[in-house]
């Protein structure tokens, strides 16, 4: 397995200060929630500090990379260079640090849109993004509780507020968001009664 501490370096050379800062701040949150959920802190601070790896490679050159190494079935992922890093960032692990777990892997690539049949590994890396101690939106603190009150719920509760916000921005919904608040919703319940 890829040794933290080169990481570590490597997010400081490849990515601007700010937004090392996030990484570490990610990984620090993801290390609590493992330890919390009884997760491979090792696992979970390797997924953490890869999440956002390629994050500032230029757009064009991301679709590049995933038009030359995977193969993507949702169109609104090629359509969203936001959501490119996500792809990237495990092409990138697997093809050149030769990162082989399925899981960090998975955890790197679903940070962004998250899925249905997440691991806890992965839910782990997709909330710490959201709540790490460098996260300033509004209800963060609610959601930084939630996150280590109870996985699934916080899912739930997290993909709501997602979905919300790109709605309200008139975003494209990635078919692996739905699916996974679809996922949430079943366990929690909230199955729509006609």
């Amino acid at each position: 397995m890829v040794e933290i501490t080169e990481l570590e370096r490597l997010v400081k050379e490849r990515l601007s200060k700010k937004r090392a800062n996030h990484v570490f701040s990610v990984a620090r949150q993801a290390g609590k929630m493992a330890l919390r959920y009884g997760v491979n802190t090792e696992k979970a601070e390797i997924a953490a500090l890869l999440h956002d790896i390629t994050k500032e490679v230029d757009p064009a050159e991301q679709l590049k990379m995933i038009q030359e190494f995977d193969i993507i079935k949702d169109n609104v992922i090629l359509e969203s260079p936001s959501l490119y890093h996500a792809v990237t960032a495990r092409i990138y692990a697997r093809d050149i640090l030769s990162v082989q777990d399925a899981e960090i892997l998975n955890a790197v690539r679903y940070h962004t849109t998250a899925r249905a049949g997440m691991s806890d590994l992965e839910k782990i890396i997709y909330l710490a993004d959201a709540v790490s101690e460098d996260r300033d939106y509004k209800r963060v603190e609610e959601f930084r509780r939630l996150a280590m009150d109870g996985l699934n719920r916080c899912m739930l509760e997290f993909l709501k507020y997602s979905i919300r916000y790109l709605v309200r921005d008139e975003c494209l919904l990635p078919v692996d968001t739905i699916q996974a608040y679809n996922e949430y919703c079943r366990m929690a319940g909230h199955q729509n009664e006609r």
